[in-house]
């Protein structure tokens, strides 16, 4: 990972965040959590407490039901319940047993603060009906019907169980009861905590009440506090509520709950944070790692397609295909690659298309200029030439000579008439203002047409033109414009033949196309000189005389005629002379 890469700060934010959220959640388990569970649990057993207060004020219970209630309360929140009077005394214990006496009187023997650790399993097993019992311990009232006895020792004769000397009761004189047992109304005794003996050192310090608590409860309020057992140091919440409930006396409901589990399981945690941390950085590192990879590397191949993009290399493409937002912006990016690509590609064919144009611009606008030019430089001879004999015919020249003069003037005339003739047609042609009129034509016949048109000038230089053709050929093209061609390759194999020699005509048919072929016999075309005989005003031989020189033209509408016929063109230098050639394209 680079220092200052997006994958680096990215891993050390995510790295960070962890970290801290760990960190955050490791105080707040060991620092404040401990205050949180004691008051949520404070908070949830007076919720508890006073909802039992309300069924158990609104309910007359019998003695079963109370013990079932009681030790339904007893599991479901870990805590012990007792209900008593104001001065601390057990109001109808709901655990209890009962002994019928010889005299047919029954005894109830309170339970709630006798069983502990040590007699339980000595209770499970000797309390069986009709067993004959020994209980030892001061009774609640003498004159009750049914007293309720708070015993120290529960004896079937061979074995006894020892509880704990009440509180309340040791200052009321010790007696012995013997009875056979009839009822026994109990816990589960495998639910029943080890820890019951602290109920009796919780009432023991908080009876009797002082007036202040008493007048805190006269009021309605519950009373709770932090109580820790001096001999084990177990930190324990007791609750005590009031009984709304009509009677002479008031009864209050008192609740021990321990908090050690609290202590016990945060020492736990302290020492398992301790061996989890280590464990806990590493996974946290690596998991911000894989997280920062798997976010940047779809980021990094955007990257490398967007500095193809600034580069103009559109051809790269994102392979990103996943139904995100990441996923979205490569469809994006790749939409836009396509876009800008295709919209670069025509910008360079418009580009190609106007340089292309430019350059045609520059191309017409340079012949025109040599067009002019040409133009000009030609038609100053004749001009000229007209100029000066006509000033002759002013300055009035003697009879003899005044025939010749007029004759050369109108000469002159007829030739630039027909150099304008030229020129126009050159013009028309190379701005493709002419549409061909398309005709089958006999070849033979039209080259032997425009020879015999040609005869004056052929006899003049003593010339013959010999026609060659295998076979009758048939073209497509315009015929006037194609006329046009042969008359102005013709007079210029004439102009350029050695006197007293034939012009060669040769037409063939090679592989579906037609080939022509004009040769004289005459001087060569130098090479130099061979691209430029189809241009304008181009003269191979500028000393030649007028008369046989022609206007430099003919050859020049004769390429552009061919060029809207489609046919192939050349000129070649011979062993004897010069030769055209000219292929007509398949029909």
């Amino acid at each position: 990972m680079r220092k200052n890469g997006v994958t680096m700060k990215l891993f050390l934010v995510m790295a960070g965040f962890l970290l801290l959220l760990y960190g955050t959640t490791v105080l707040a388990q060991l620092i404040w959590f401990p205050d949180f569970y004691q008051h949520q649990k404070i908070s949830s057993m007076k919720k508890k407490l006073s909802k039992f207060e309300q069924q158990y004020s609104a309910s007359r219970w019998s003695d079963l039901q109370l013990a079932k209630e009681t030790g339904k309360f007893m599991r479901q929140n870990q805590s012990h319940l007792v209900i008593l009077t104001s001065t601390g005394k057990l109001v109808n214990d709901p655990f209890h047993i009962t002994l019928l006496q010889e005299d047919g009187k029954r005894v109830k023997v309170s339970l709630s603060l006798f069983i502990n650790s040590e007699n339980a399993g000595w209770i499970r097993s000797h309390l069986k009906f009709g067993q004959k019992l020994i209980v030892k311990g001061p009774s609640s009232d003498q004159n009750d019907p049914e007293p309720m006895v708070y015993p120290f020792k529960i004896q079937d004769g061979a074995s006894a169980a020892w509880g704990t000397e009440s509180f309340q009761e040791s200052l009321l004189p010790v007696q012995e009861w013997t009875g056979v047992l009839t009822e026994v109304v109990l816990p589960d005794l495998a639910t029943w905590s080890q820890r019951q003996g602290l109920l009796v050192q919780a009432l023991e310090s908080r009876f009797p009440l002082s007036p202040d608590d008493q007048k805190v409860l006269s009021s309605g309020k519950m009373l709770n506090e932090e109580w820790m057992d001096s001999w084990s140091g177990v930190r324990n919440v007791i609750t005590i509520a009031p009984v709304q409930r009509a009677g002479a006396e008031q009864q209050l409901i008192f609740s021990l709950t321990s908090l050690q589990e609290m202590r016990e399981a945060n020492e736990a945690t302290r020492l398992f944070y301790g061996y989890f941390g280590i464990g806990a950085f590493v996974l946290i590192l690596l998991l911000a790692l894989l997280l920062s990879r798997f976010i940047t590397k779809p980021l990094l191949a955007l990257n490398h397609v967007a500095k193809k993009m600034s580069t103009l290399d559109f051809t790269v493409k994102s392979p990103i295909r996943r139904k995100d937002e990441i996923g979205s912006l490569s469809d994006s990016l790749n939409a836009l690659s396509g876009t800008l690509g295709q919209t670069l590609e025509e910008l360079k064919q418009a580009n190609n298309q106007m340089r292309t144009d430019m350059e045609l611009k520059q191309q017409i606008e340079q012949r025109q200029r040599k067009f002019f030019a040409d133009a000009s430089h030609e038609l100053k001879t004749p001009i000229s030439i007209i100029k000066g004999y006509s000033e002759g015919l002013k300055d009035g020249v003697s009879e003899g000579k005044r025939e010749r003069y007029i004759e050369i003037i109108a000469d002159e005339a007829i030739k630039m008439e027909k150099m304008v003739e030229e020129m126009l047609d050159l013009v028309r042609l190379e701005s493709a203002a002419i549409q061909l009129n398309t005709e089958a034509i006999a070849l033979d016949d039209m080259i032997e047409d425009i020879a015999g048109r040609l005869g004056p000038q052929l006899k003049d230089k003593g010339l013959e033109v010999v026609l060659v053709s295998t076979t009758e050929q048939s073209i497509e093209g315009d015929r006037s414009k194609l006329e046009q061609v042969f008359y102005n390759i013709l007079m210029n194999a004439i102009r350029h033949a050695i006197p007293q020699t034939d012009i060669m005509i040769e037409i063939s048919r090679h592989e579906g196309c037609v080939h022509v072929t004009i040769e004289n016999k005459g001087e060569h075309i130098a090479e130099e000189e061979r691209q430029y005989i189809w241009e304008r005003f181009y003269r191979v031989e500028r000393s030649r005389n007028r008369k046989m020189g022609g206007t430099g033209l003919g050859l020049a509408i004769s390429k552009q005629i061919l060029d809207l016929h489609g046919c192939g063109y050349g000129v070649e230098n011979t062993p004897d002379g010069v030769r055209f050639y000219i292929t007509f394209p398949k029909a």
